[in-house]
């Protein structure tokens, strides 16, 4: 094998499979090749501002290559983390609901493609100050098809607060952990 080959490979695979948008705490490694993928994000203190008005927010992590894209499953396993003062912004124990979709949040009730790819999932924000809580878990949801052959399709992590006594004004959260999105890409019927 030459020097650099396995580089190589791994550029043509991400190529092939799409991009993670550039993003500070956020780090995308995608591997496998022939239309079947192994994404694996890494969250390092990613920062997703939060407005009081809304109560929700979303962050673009990725954009899949043009084509119908199957996931196949995958696991998640996140933190947060409330970067601005706790007593004025996101309270003491808000309850955070998290998902991953090919929609970018709209709503405080997080659905539809929303929450196409991993379910709605709850958290407590137990952590004091800026300490992160303790970890949330999710399995990604299997056997569900995207169709990107007219529009490539993008994946959101979205973040909403159920109540609006959760949140009194703009913050930030901090999102630390690892999701690993196992799926393909079925091509383009162009």
């Amino acid at each position: 094998m030459t020097r650099g080959l396995p580089r190589t490979l791994a550029r043509a695979a991400a190529r092939e499979a799409g991009l993670a948008p550039p993003r500070p705490g956020l780090k995308a490694v995608t591997s496998g090749q022939g239309g079947a993928f192994r994404t694996v994000f890494t969250f390092t203190g990613m920062q997703v501002p939060v407005t009081d008005a809304l109560a929700y927010a979303s962050q673009k992590i990725f954009d899949f290559a043009d084509g119908k894209v199957r996931i196949k499953g995958g696991t998640a396993r996140l933190q947060f983390s409330v970067q601005t003062a706790r007593a004025s912004t996101i309270n003491d124990n808000a309850a955070l609901t998290w998902s991953l979709g090919s929609a970018a949040a709209s709503s405080a009730t997080l659905a539809g493609a929303m929450v196409n790819v991993l379910a709605s999932t709850g958290r407590t924000l137990d952590g004091a100050g800026p300490a992160f809580s303790s970890a949330s878990t999710a399995d990604i949801a299997a056997a569900s098809t995207l169709d990107g052959t007219v529009t490539p399709i993008d994946l959101y992590l979205n973040l909403a607060f159920a109540t609006g006594t959760d949140i009194d004004a703009d913050g930030t959260l901090a999102v630390t952990g690892t999701v690993t999105l196992l799926w393909e890409n079925w091509g383009d019927n162009v």
